[in-house]
């Protein structure tokens, strides 16, 4: 097919690649995913490999003494010798610099409806900014009724910033955007693919982050399109997000901050964005912001240590479920040790197959360990909350799977609550009556076929 001498520049990349990838640090089932296709496909697994594979872990995005100047403006508020938390919170501290900060008023929505209105009047009291960061930012009846307001906002004088993520958008009109450009909105594209595709295009921006003023913030799963409003052919999009006052705005404005740096290399830390705060309620939260250039895991490091920790109930929501090891074993464990664990994932996905197998490819193991196990029926369940023990719960944006714990850039709050756990707890036990609970021996008995598909796409889904 090829020519002698491609045939052999080919076998020596596929050689090189394969000699860097056992000497990075990747995880071993990532590392030998990608060496099968090396291997057996050494032309795709090249493609593949420069588009999807090349670690950037270690390289600094922004300059350390900028991102201390940021963390500084939240190191104020910082809540010292807290404790009944096992490790969470100092490892978090330590690993993340993430602040715990207490009095903080929080508002979750399982409906877009009542976060829209929310968020649009928010931002129509806006007096000097409102950055809007979303992974998905579409062109239709949401998207447009937000971006008047964003434009009517910046006629008005005050300074409004859009960032979306260029892959998640990339079928949106591009004229969707220059309109609000025109309108003298700040518009950002993250990591662009075209026209020349990096390796970097391969790790995408998946927050969702609205500061408005410095004093209010939104963050959780949802984005700017129609079908959280109206659903999709399976039924209604079920998703979590959350509205929070208080000094843990100050991080979410950091990580928009340090986004829009990477993006538009303009570099804002003024006093004026991160205004004093007040104590609104009394919730103690952290903020962690993971992006995959980081030395260390920390949604893996956090959600594994927060399971392991749970010692009456843990209950995990998610749309996407292949658990790296950590995760996967302190399910096991807690499992093991008696925990009531609970795992609810959409019964149907919303795109593509590949990760829908690999997920189903983990329930026997879960279950056979004790976890119990819900598919949502009622349409796509897009929410990522987990809540333990009657104390934590973490919303955010991250899922349980191999692309948000490693490859994306991804922002979830921790907030240690008696009385916002118990409420998100009821809030899983109310979307159990929209599930049925898979039976161990039943699952067993599915169709080889079946189990042939889950079994290699978990072999590939480590490299998505």
């Amino acid at each position: 097919m090829f020519p002698l001498w491609l045939n052999i520049v080919i076998l020596l990349v596929a050689i090189h690649l394969t000699l860097v990838v056992l000497m990075e640090h990747r995880r071993p089932t990532t590392a030998l995913a990608w060496i099968l296709v090396l291997v057996l496909l050494p032309v795709v697994g090249i493609v593949m490999y420069y588009l999807f594979g090349v670690s950037v872990r270690n390289k600094h995005l922004i300059d350390r003494s900028k991102f201390v100047e940021l963390k500084m403006h939240t190191a104020p508020y910082e809540k010292k010798g807290v404790s009944g938390y096992s490790q969470l919170i100092p490892m978090m501290l330590n690993v993340n610099h993430s602040y715990p900060t207490w009095g903080n008023d929080l508002k979750v929505y399982t409906l877009f409806q009542d976060m829209l209105d929310d968020l649009k009047a928010d931002m129509e009291r806006a007096r000097h900014h409102i950055h809007f960061e979303f992974f998905k930012i579409e062109s239709d009846e949401v998207g447009r009724d937000i971006s008047e307001v964003l434009i009517r906002k910046a006629q008005e004088g005050v300074e409004v910033r859009v960032m979306y993520d260029a892959a998640a958008c990339w079928l949106v009109p591009p004229h969707f955007y220059r309109r609000l450009s025109n309108g003298g909105v700040k518009v950002e594209a993250f990591s662009p693919i075209f026209p020349i595709l990096s390796p970097f295009a391969n790790y995408r921006n998946h927050r969702k982050i609205v500061v408005v003023d410095g004093k209010v913030g939104y963050t959780g799963g949802m984005n700017i399109a129609e079908r959280y409003l109206k659903g999709i052919s399976s039924g209604i999009w079920r998703d979590t997000h959350m509205r929070i006052t208080g000094p843990a705005v100050t991080e979410l404005q950091t990580a928009f901050l340090g986004d829009w740096f990477l993006t538009s290399k303009e570099w804002i830390s003024s006093e004026v964005y991160y205004p004093a705060q007040r104590c609104n309620g009394n919730k103690l939260m952290q903020v962690v912001i993971s992006n995959p250039t980081s030395q260390w895991r920390v949604m893996d490091l956090s959600l594994s240590e927060m399971i392991s920790a749970a010692q009456e109930y843990v209950y995990l929501q998610t749309p996407y479920f292949v658990p790296s090891d950590a995760i996967r074993k302190s399910l096991y464990g807690a499992a093991w040790a008696g925990v009531d664990v609970r795992l609810m994932i959409p019964a149907k996905p919303d795109v593509g197959m590949l990760v829908s197998n690999a997920s189903k490819w983990y329930l026997q193991q879960m279950m056979e360990a004790g976890v119990r196990v819900f598919l949502y029926d009622k349409g796509f369940l897009h929410a990522k909350t987990v809540v333990s023990d009657d104390r934590v719960v973490s919303i955010g944006s991250v899922n349980i799977d191999n692309r948000s714990v490693t490859q994306s850039f991804e922002i979830n709050t921790f907030t240690y609550d008696q009385e916002f756990a118990r409420e998100q707890r009821e809030v899983f036990l109310h979307d159990m009556e929209s599930c049925h609970e898979l039976d161990l021996n039943s699952w067993m008995e599915r169709p080889y076929f079946q189990r042939f598909k889950e079994s290699v796409a978990r072999l590939f889904a480590p490299l998505l």
